[in-house]
């Protein structure tokens, strides 16, 4: 057989492309702020000089990204219905037919959950990288207590970590049972909106401390 050669179509203008959010709006201004903490970290040497930290801001800031995509297509939360299948057969009837739709709704909660898968896997790794121990199997349950002392040493305060633990909760639901989230989800956007704050608490004053 010969060399598989990756068929050429048409792209887009490759210049960047900028949607400017309202700073005004009090959920895009907190989005924003977590994107301006995320860029002062990565200029600390103490971040440049751990690879496993900056994976851990590159996929925060993912989570960010797709939060402000998730409120500018007007997702809401659903946690009072199931998914509804005509939609899901619509949208799957229009990929099929070669018509990719790029908003409503639909594409709203693909990018929550998007930024959900995010927030769960930079908090497990996370946890991983604060106690010094970035190649660990360890899960969670172990991890966090660890994680705990330390935040406890460095801030002399109990590290708030709620609605990044609740995301957590709810991803595993996602991953491991067989209809994921169909009924309702519980995880809100205040939700993921305030566990990025958590995380990021963390990584400050793991970064403010670390030696």
């Amino acid at each position: 057989m010969g060399e598989y050669t990756q068929p050429k179509s048409r792209r887009p203008d490759l210049r960047a492309t900028l949607l400017q959010i309202d700073l005004m709006d009090g959920l895009y201004k907190a989005l924003a702020d977590f994107g301006g903490r995320i860029a002062s970290r990565l200029a600390d040497s103490k971040i440049q000089a751990d690879s496993n930290a900056i994976g851990v801001l590159d996929d925060l800031l993912g989570a960010v990204y797709s939060l402000i995509l998730a409120r500018h297509h007007f997702f809401d939360d659903r946690n009072d219905r199931p998914i509804e299948i005509p939609v899901v057969q619509r949208r799957a009837l229009q990929v099929h037919n070669g018509d990719i739709r790029i908003d409503g709704k639909w594409i709203a909660g693909w990018h929550f959950n998007s930024a959900l898968f995010r927030i769960a896997a930079v908090y497990h790794r996370l946890l991983k990288v604060m106690i010094g121990e970035p190649a660990t199997k360890e899960y969670i349950p172990a991890l966090l207590p660890k994680a705990q002392t330390f935040y406890q040493q460095w801030r002399g305060a109990s590290w708030s970590n709620a609605h990044a633990h609740a995301i957590h909760v709810e991803v595993n639901t996602l991953k491991h049972t067989p209809q994921g989230v169909h009924l309702s989800r519980t995880a809100t956007f205040e939700d993921a909106l305030a566990s990025i704050g958590e995380l990021l608490d963390l990584i400050e004053a793991w970064s403010d401390n670390s030696s």
